[in-house]
């Protein structure tokens, strides 16, 4: 098997994370209006390689790639040679290659399972935002095509992130309104979109058209403006952060519209209450009289399976004990998908740090089986837990297992994409060590890059390359390796909250 390879590129500092190596292939039936590369158009042509040769040549230069670098292909469309990516694909990554892919989404969708799950980066370009203006630009009907390719990138096996491009021409793109509609084309792809790119448009191409033959069809428009590319590329990216936000909100709210049944216990219900309550360590320290009056004040909460006891954002204003049956405690991830964080049984209770501390609840509580739940208002906790040793003990205790659960959970899990982690990075240290000036909130580190990496679960170059994002988009400043001002707080909390 061989591919058509226009040339290569050895040390690439665009097209994709850190140093790599960037094959440019051949072949793209697009014949975009302000293609800089119109001789890689033609299918046949260039060099040709072996799946083995790309890797002999990539094993070259391997020492430079670092942690987040790797091989990029390029072209052309390299869709379009869908077999012998595959199978390039495919022998890189079992060498432990980062791979990425540039592409218009248009090629032969037969081999998008062979070689979408083999991609770590897609760079993903927008030509355009409807068939008309698609057809325009490209001379090709491809746009319900482009959509196709959008909507089936998981459903191919797609697990890695996405980078947005588009390209930006004067006069045709180039307004806030038509940001706006970048975002809502690439809405079935959010969740795995880690930045959107603003490229302007340029003429340095126009001189390999007069030299092929080939008429120039954006003749007389003027390079676009850097510094107005810049504004807009801003705008998008903020545009998206809220909507992103807006959606999981959107999501969590759906998720949380069950309504929740409480009833005063029953005589019955409340004596077989008192003979489990006795044995509970919660209770231990507590005299007779007590635990009886205890029992006027609560309420017995029976929810049914599906159910939802407490949300995001519900005030401390009770504790819950479970007398009978399963909840689990959960959030709803970044990417949409529910993350269960610990499954309570008969004994557990769950909302006493919250109510020590006065915080709202930052989870979700939802009955796995049909559940009794012991309500415990605050007013009774006050009265007869706060200043309990017993109480506040098992509280500590309880908090301290769910902080070592945490930690291994951090460790293992893999759930936002770097913008998102960055971001959330940075939110926290406002909240640890952040000092309110003119500027905004400057942080004074004492990590190094590296360690901040660490801290977020990032690479030392992709934590580097985020924060640099982000002084581009104006959301941070950086003076020197060990002080960060966070300008536009707002903006960051759009990727994580």
């Amino acid at each position: 098997m061989r591919g058509f390879v226009h040339s290569i590129e050895t040390m690439g500092l665009v097209d994709g994370p850190g140093t790599r190596t960037v094959f440019f292939l051949q072949g793209c039936p697009l014949r975009c209006a302000y293609c800089h590369n119109p001789d890689t158009q033609k299918r046949m042509g260039g060099e040709e390689l072996t799946p083995e040769q790309v890797l002999h040549i990539v094993e070259r230069y391997r020492p430079y790639y670092g942690e987040e670098g790797g091989v990029t292909f390029s072209g052309g469309e390299p869709l379009l040679q869908g077999e012998f990516l595959a199978a390039s694909l495919q022998i890189l990554k079992r060498e432990g290659y980062n791979t990425c892919v540039d592409t218009s989404g248009y090629g032969d969708p037969r081999y998008y399972p062979a070689i979408l799950p083999h991609v770590d980066t897609l760079l993903l370009d927008v030509k355009a935002f409807d068939s008309a203006a698609f057809a325009q630009l490209t001379t090709v009907n491809g746009f319900d095509t482009y959509l196709a390719f959008l909507n089936s990138l998981e459903e191919n096996g797609f697990q890695g992130q996405i980078w947005v491009r588009h390209v930006m021409v004067p006069g045709l793109t180039d307004s806030e309104e038509f940001m706006r509609q970048l975002v809502e084309l690439i809405r079935p792809i959010w969740a795995r979109v880690d930045r959107i790119e603003i490229l302007p448009y340029h003429t340095a191409g126009v001189k390999k058209y007069e030299r092929l033959g080939i008429p120039y069809r954006l003749e007389g428009v003027e390079p676009m403006d850097k510094g107005r590319a810049k504004e807009l590329e801003i705008y998008a990216n903020k545009v998206f952060a809220e909507s992103l936000r807006a959606q999981r909100q959107a999501q969590a709210e759906q998720k949380q519209e069950q309504p929740r049944r409480e009833a005063a216990a029953s005589e019955l219900e409340k004596s077989a209450l008192l003979s489990v309550l006795r044995g509970l360590p919660l209770f231990a320290d507590l005299a007779e009289e007590d635990v009886e009056d205890i029992l006027k004040l609560v309420t017995l909460a029976d929810i049914k399976e599906g159910e939802y006891v407490f949300k995001t954002g519900d005030p401390p204003e009770f504790m819950y004990l479970i007398y009978q049956g399963q909840m689990k405690i959960f959030i709803n991830t970044l990417d949409g998908e529910e993350q269960i964080f610990y499954i309570y049984r008969d004994g557990d209770f769950v909302g006493g740090l919250n109510l020590l501390v006065e915080t709202p609840y930052r989870y979700i509580g939802q009955a796995l089986t049909d559940c009794k739940v012991v309500v415990i208002s605050k007013a009774a906790f006050d009265k007869y837990f706060y200043d309990s040793p017993v109480v506040l003990r098992s509280v500590l205790v309880k908090s301290f297992e769910r902080i070592r659960w945490a930690e291994e959970l951090i460790q293992r899990l893999a759930t936002s994409n770097a913008s998102m982690k960055t971001a959330g990075l940075l939110l926290k240290l406002a909240k640890r060590i952040g000092v309110e000036t003119a500027e905004g909130i400057r942080l004074e580190l004492s990590m190094s890059r590296e360690e901040l990496g660490n801290f977020s679960g990032l690479r030392r170059e992709t934590i580097t390359r985020k924060l640099g994002e982000f002084k581009e988009l104006g959301y941070i400043d950086l003076l020197g390796s060990k002080v960060i001002v966070i300008k536009d707080l707002e903006a960051l909390e759009s990727y994580v909250l």
